[in-house]
């Protein structure tokens, strides 16, 4: 009976019981183990290309790619301006235009941003009004780039 009482007046959440202390040192290990998982696998997202577009003299062209997020961030959909020659990379990022479906608002889907070169360094990118726009530059390395809502 004596040790019945002895076992109530100890306290458990205190750092001088042995077992809240293995579990603080397992806690303190596998904490930062998941944070550091969480940050490599799932936030890393990838590259689908979509479509591009090159101008007359095909010295510049604008590519449309979907990024996989993963599973912390939001599709999103973005647009690179760069030389002709250049070949899609399925690790960069958008440089000129990046929008997302605004948390359901708007569907990402093919047809939400087209392409019309206007000059041979002037584009226009035509996008769904509903979307939502992180990035909009309006000149990329000699080309400017005109927005329209559609």
């Amino acid at each position: 009976m004596e040790e019945i009482r002895s076992f109530k007046k100890q306290k458990l959440y205190t750092t001088s019981n042995p077992v809240m202390k293995k579990f603080l040192v397992f806690f303190a290990v596998l904490t930062p183990i998941l944070v550091l998982n969480s940050c490599l696998f799932l936030g890393d997202g990838s590259d689908e290309f979509i479509k591009e577009s090159a101008n007359n003299k095909h010295s510049k062209k604008a590519v449309l790619f979907l990024r996989e997020a993963g599973a912390t961030v939001a599709n999103s959909y973005q647009v690179s301006i760069t030389d002709y020659k250049t070949e899609f990379d399925s690790t960069a990022v958008g440089n000129t235009f990046t929008v997302d479906g605004d948390h359901g608002k708007a569907n990402l889907y093919p047809g939400a941003i087209d392409f019309k070169w206007l000059s041979e360094d002037t584009v226009e990118i035509s996008y769904d009004k509903n979307l939502r726009t992180f990035i909009q530059e309006n000149h990329i390395d000699g080309t400017a780039i005109i927005y329209k809502t559609k």
